[in-house]
């Protein structure tokens, strides 16, 4: 399994997809904190710290938006194709008789995994960092009405009291998010030998997703302690949107999802045949 881990992460590391995935979303995290810059050079929200602009609490009001909606492509794109690629040309058959069925198969699902993770919280790492670079590191206070994080969302009171290691808490999330559009892509190439389908199903269903959301609730309310719940996954990307995000509905989203996609990325995988 070691030996199997290494090669695929070495064969990720020098894809170049994954890093086509890590110039994009950094040309789009540049992009966005340019206008942030050029802002502050005309005295427009020079009083706003750097965390009140950080994407992963504020889903942007310039380039940024656009980082979220590709985002689900990005991270697929990134190494997931690799696994319909390999079913396709018969490379997986020759790993699998060296190293074996199961090996190949979880180094391949985890290499996957931890690809889609580093693009997404590697932009939101560098987001912080050139932000950092102009914009004060003011501490967020619950009073100044500058951001929607309140009691109904996600470790709102840890923001509030220390702003360093909600940053850090959210990257981790957003490290869970990544991988789990990446396995997404890795399900469907189990499923399909068209590595480019593979690759877009993720953004394919984050798009469709919204849709079915709102045909869902207009005939059914949910509710959480009373609060109507963020159903929308892309809503769910980031830390301070304005409905309720709780910790646990965004946790329980990703185990759901990276669940599925595990699950059919097992039982394909048990199934596989090499012919």
């Amino acid at each position: 399994m070691k030996k199997a881990f290494i090669f695929e992460w070495k064969r990720m590391m020098h894809s170049p997809s994954l890093w086509f995935s890590l110039i994009a979303a950094g040309l789009i995290i540049i992009g966005d904190v340019l206008q942030w810059f050029l802002m502050y050079l005309r005295g427009v929200d020079v009083s706003t710290g750097v965390f009140y602009k950080w994407l992963g609490i504020n889903r942007g009001m310039h380039i940024g938006i656009y980082f979220f909606l590709a985002l689900p492509l990005l991270t697929a794109m990134a190494y997931s194709w690799t696994v319909s690629h390999d079913r396709n040309t018969g490379y997986a058959a020759q790993v699998i008789n060296r190293v074996g069925r199961r090996k190949y198969f979880a180094a391949k699902f985890l290499v996957t995994f931890l690809s889609g993770g580093i693009v997404f919280a590697g932009a939101l790492i560098l987001d912080f960092m050139l932000l950092a670079t102009f914009s004060p590191a003011y501490r967020p206070w619950p009073g100044d009405l500058a951001s929607a994080m309140d009691p109904f969302h996600f470790c709102s009171e840890l923001f509030y009291r220390n702003p360093y290691v909600f940053c850090l808490l959210w990257c981790g999330v957003a490290f869970l998010w990544g991988g789990t559009m990446s396995c997404m892509g890795a399900a469907a190439g189990m499923l399909t030998k068209k590595r480019v389908l593979s690759g877009i199903m993720p953004f394919l269903l984050f798009t469709a997703q919204p849709v079915a959301v709102a045909f869902i609730l207009q005939h059914y309310r949910i509710t959480i302690y009373g609060h109507s719940v963020n159903l929308t996954w892309t809503e769910m990307l980031n830390a301070g949107n304005m409905l309720p995000t709780l910790p646990e509905h965004i946790l329980a989203t990703i185990g759901v999802l990276l669940g599925i996609s595990t699950l059919i990325y097992v039982l394909r995988g048990w199934k596989y045949e090499c012919l």
